[in-house]
């Protein structure tokens, strides 16, 4: 028996056989494959330049060069009958989009799945079954959802609090994640990289680079302002100023929105005074906490693969449903978040990453990773260190929870093919340094960067660290035990 089909609306599932669903789901066939979407599911199918469907997209993708959001429809100006190389037609057609979307490519020779440059639309699958979907709970029953559960990994890894299941790793016995940059084949179900092919040559001109990541947030963000009511998150973070900066053309499109989340003082009051400050429309949502059964949906929702803060506080993001909310994941990347006393010869193993991803050194969580680091082995560490930030962390635990607020249409402008190679190109000393989008805030808009980041500006900042430390001292104890790892 399948689970109840409206806790997993916006969810569905891709196979090579027609499999049962719930009656109100949708039921399409392109070629030999076989999508079943829940309500709320939205696709976009895409053809070759001769009007051929070879596939179809899920979610919401954005092209800039045309500046709009993608409807029913999406052709490419080539024929797919005289593609000899499928990669480089991929990654020149597909991963030029930006917004978040999932690729479904479905052609006489190649049948794959590729996700978007974090995989914002996560994806898991069962090799066996020959099946994929958004979650666990899209591909097993009620009864086999609760058999295959990894119930030992689940408490090992404190998913409850802030844990996650990272690499291909999930919280069912049997079922896989793709992670993003790998796509799934789905003649052999398996996954294979397919990016970076080789690495990405370190710019001369950082600033440029900076400047085109700028201008692809504010066109995305200035595209869905167009589509349809927009709200921009508005924090004390720097990438929160970044997505601020890129909104100064836009302040007549787009309002902002702030959680008035227990023990975010800082994010309140920054908000509060930028919002005073510079005229921003603006609104502060109600902290509400989540219900038992709220919490178990959510739970549902994402596989059971996250936990955390999120859970407790979801609900207090219900008032953006129906429109498009704007977020900031993805300006790490720019940050390198993981180098801490890394060099590009430091040596890397999987004990090593685990450490710096703050997770218990598990049996389970030790081989996934080990056999993650292995086809990479020739990158430098810094790189490897970046594609364990995008795809260990961001791709396992930032987006596992693709499908939990299937009403809300939530974008990371920042998440991008283009945007990713050029935060990877900046000199490694300018990303260590951490401040070199601070350095385009200022060009953008002058003003808003003189308001402290992260802080309030005065003696609160001195006492922040100590409380900080007294509310979350499982937090504080992560964090220094990646600062052990790091060291050696």
């Amino acid at each position: 028996m399948l689970l109840e089909s409206d806790q997993l609306d916006g969810q569905f599932v891709i196979s090579t056989e027609p499999r049962p669903c719930a009656q109100d789901w949708h039921r399409l066939q392109f070629g030999s494959l076989h999508l079943a979407l829940a309500p709320f599911s939205k696709t976009v199918s895409v053809l070759d330049a001769t009007g051929k469907q070879i596939g179809a997209f899920l979610g919401a993708p954005i092209d800039l060069e045309q500046l709009r959001l993608i409807g029913e429809q999406y052709t490419i100006d080539a024929r797919i009958d005289e593609i000899d190389d499928i990669d480089d037609f991929v990654e020149t057609h597909i991963y030029r989009l930006t917004g978040s979307f999932l690729f479904i490519l479905c052609t006489p020779t190649h049948r794959r799945i590729y996700l978007d440059a974090n995989g914002t639309l996560s994806l898991v699958y069962d090799r066996e079954a020959r099946a994929a979907a958004a979650t666990a709970a899209a591909l097993l029953s009620g009864d086999q959802y609760h058999q295959r559960f990894r119930a030992r990994l689940y408490k090992t890894l404190d998913v409850d609090s802030a844990g996650w299941f990272t690499g291909i790793l999930t919280a069912h016995v049997g079922i896989d994640r793709l992670l993003c940059n790998h796509y799934l084949d789905l003649d052999t179900w398996t996954a294979k990289r397919h990016w970076p092919a080789a690495p990405v040559s370190t710019s001369t001109e950082p600033t440029a680079a900076c400047a085109r990541i700028f201008n692809r947030v504010t066109q995305t963000i200035e595209v869905l302002a167009r589509a349809g009511k927009t709200s921009v998150a508005l924090t004390a973070g720097s990438d929160s100023r970044l997505l601020l900066s890129c909104c100064r053309a836009l302040l007549g499109k787009v309002t902002f929105a702030t959680v008035k989340a227990p023990n975010a003082n800082v994010d309140i009051d920054c908000a509060k005074r930028l919002a005073h400050t510079f005229g921003l429309p603006h609104e502060f949502l109600p902290y509400r906490e989540a219900t038992p059964s709220q919490a178990e949906l959510w739970r549902l929702r994402a596989g059971h693969c996250v936990g955390g803060n999120n859970v407790k506080m979801h609900p207090s993001v219900q008032p953006l449903e129906g429109r498009y909310f704007v977020g900031g994941l993805g300006g790490e990347v720019g940050r390198g978040f993981l180098w801490l006393n890394a060099n590009r010869d430091t040596v890397l193993d999987a004990k090593g990453l685990v450490s710096r991803l703050k997770l218990p050194q598990d049996e389970e969580v030790l081989r996934s990773v080990e056999d993650w680091l292995s086809p990479i082995s020739h990158f430098d560490a810094l790189l490897k260190l970046d594609l364990a930030y995008i795809e260990l962390r961001m791709s396992s635990w930032g987006f596992c929870d693709s499908y939990v607020k299937p009403h809300q249409n939530e974008i990371h402008p920042m998440i991008s093919r283009a945007n990713y190679t050029d935060m990877l190109s900046l000199p490694p000393e300018a990303r260590r340094k951490g401040d070199i989008y601070f350095r385009q805030i200022e060009r953008s808009w002058k003003e808003i960067s003189e308001i402290p980041i992260n802080k309030y500006g005065n003696y609160r900042d001195v006492l922040r660290p100590a409380f900080s430390a007294i509310r979350n001292p499982k937090r504080a104890y992560r964090k220094a035990v990646q600062l052990i790892g790091a060291l050696g």
